[in-house]
């Protein structure tokens, strides 16, 4: 994708002032819908950035408008300090959220996107909005059990591979994100741009190995959760384990496929996604902008 496409929203239909320019960097949004009744805001996997997004938006429907969360250390910020903790991603999210939104979103987020996400809730739902109608939790290990895997990744970020500091070999970095499917094999093949990206991705790995939360740890809004069957990292036996981490409901839905079963958006996934940000909105809310 042309990262030279614009990726902010045209503010005729947003607060004016110097609030709305905070979220500059953080959000972009690749198909403006000042109509929109819905507010679906994405965030990215580890390695990931908003571009990744691009068809997904252009997919959906004209009630439904895509705002994707750009961290640091990639595309447009691809010369930001990459953010090495979950919670540093998630105050900067929140912020620039709270400055831009004019509904309350639904939000979506993939692999380490849907942690993020999780905390991003937890900060709006703290500060009095405007709260999360639902989180849509996509191939994401649940807070509690990725908090329980933190000891192996700490170990696997200092294995064998690793440098003469305790760092991960180049290689043995892109083959853990690669394995996953999500970037692309060009990456690999041009050393420049490899010695771009691969900080953004350490830091995103970083992120992971010290992510911990509570046992209680909780969201007030429902958690709809997707898995695909082959997904190597996030077995769906797993999915269940979301259920602790809100005070609502909470499904699964099971996809064929790997990491990244929704490339292509294939129809079911389209049709499960539209259809919880909209059931999200309650009914009495339809008619305005929350």
């Amino acid at each position: 994708m042309d990262d030279s496409v614009d990726g902010h929203c045209p503010d005729a239909h947003r607060p004016a002032g110097p609030r709305n320019a905070a979220g500059a960097a953080w959000i972009r949004c690749f198909h403006p819908k000042p109509a929109a009744r819905h507010t679906l805001v994405c965030f990215p996997h580890a390695g990931g950035s908003a571009s990744y997004y691009f068809d997904l938006s252009a997919a959906l429907d004209p009630d439904i408008e895509m705002l994707v969360v750009q961290y640091p250390g990639r595309e447009n910020r691809l010369f930001e300090e990459p953010a090495e903790s979950v919670a540093a991603l998630a105050d900067g999210v929140c912020g620039a959220l709270r400055a831009r939104l004019v509904r309350r979103p639904a939000l979506f987020g993939h692999s380490m996107g849907g942690l993020i996400g999780f905390e991003v809730a937890r900060r709006l739902e703290a500060a009095g909005g405007p709260a999360p109608l639902v989180l849509v939790a996509s191939a994401s290990s649940a807070p509690s059990v990725r908090t329980g895997r933190r000891a192996a990744l700490a170990v696997a970020t200092a294995g064998p591979a690793a440098g003469p500091e305790g760092e991960e070999a180049d290689e043995a970095v892109l083959a853990r994100i690669m394995g996953l499917g999500g970037t692309s094999e060009g990456v690999r093949r041009d050393p420049e741009l490899l010695r771009l990206v691969l900080p953004a991705i350490r830091g995103d790995l970083r992120a992971l190995a010290d992510y911990r939360v509570d046992a209680g740890a909780a969201v007030g809004c429902p958690v709809t959760v997707f898995v695909a069957d082959g997904d190597p990292d996030v077995p769906p036996a797993e999915a269940g384990a979301w259920r602790a981490h809100t005070t609502a409901d909470a499904d699964v839905h099971v996809f064929e496929g790997d990491h990244f079963y929704f490339g292509g958006n294939p129809p079911r996934f389209l049709d499960l996604l539209q259809g919880a940000v909209r059931r999200a909105l309650p009914s009495h809310l339809g008619k305005q902008r929350v």
